[in-house]
């Protein structure tokens, strides 16, 4: 069996992973204070409370990246030392609903983008809101780009063997052939 330790880290990057894809999808002046978040969350690791503490955060903020919105307290930096527990921040409600249960339909929160005060804010309806398009023509177009270095794609391919050497064969027949006829 696992150490518990290990199994928070195993947890706790895998949720990391998924964050990390998720965070393209949410607008552009939210992601430099995610990965704020993120950082803040992977320096958590000093003891196993700690790391509890880090996976539940990285849950919540999973959970708001699936959604597409960002709530207190990711709407902001994270604050400078010790993180509090998770349930002193966020409502019990909203805490309950989100960490404590397994069943997807129970999500009631995600429909309404309520911060602490219940003023509800949906700053993610402006019709100036870019999504990355999912088409693949648009694939650079919604990559990031480094202020220094370079970003490089590459795609690598082969045919089977075999298949790879009639190919080559017929094509140097073929084109013997033309300068045949054309001689």
């Amino acid at each position: 069996m696992a150490s518990p330790s290990k199994a928070l880290n195993e947890n706790f990057a895998y949720n990391s992973m998924l964050a990390r894809a998720l965070v393209q999808l949410i607008p552009a002046h939210d992601r430099e204070t995610v990965r704020i978040w993120f950082n803040k969350l992977h320096v958590m690791d000093r003891s196993a409370e700690d790391m509890k503490r880090r996976n539940e955060y990285m849950w919540f903020l999973l959970l708001m990246l699936q959604n597409k919105r960002l709530q207190p307290p990711f709407n902001k930096s994270p604050p400078g030392g010790e993180l509090r527990p998770l349930n002193e921040i966020i409502s019990p409600d909203i805490y309950e609903d989100v960490l404590m249960s397994s069943d997807d339909q129970s999500a009631t929160w995600l429909d309404t983008a309520c911060n602490m005060d219940q003023t509800c804010k949906d700053v993610y309806t402006s019709e100036d809101q870019h999504f990355p398009s999912t088409h693949p023509a648009e694939f650079l177009n919604n990559q990031p780009l480094p202020q220094n270095g370079i970003i490089c794609y590459v795609a690598a391919f082969a045919l089977t063997p075999k298949r790879d050497y009639m190919l080559r064969g017929s094509f140097q027949r073929s084109r013997l052939n033309e300068i045949e006829s054309v001689l």
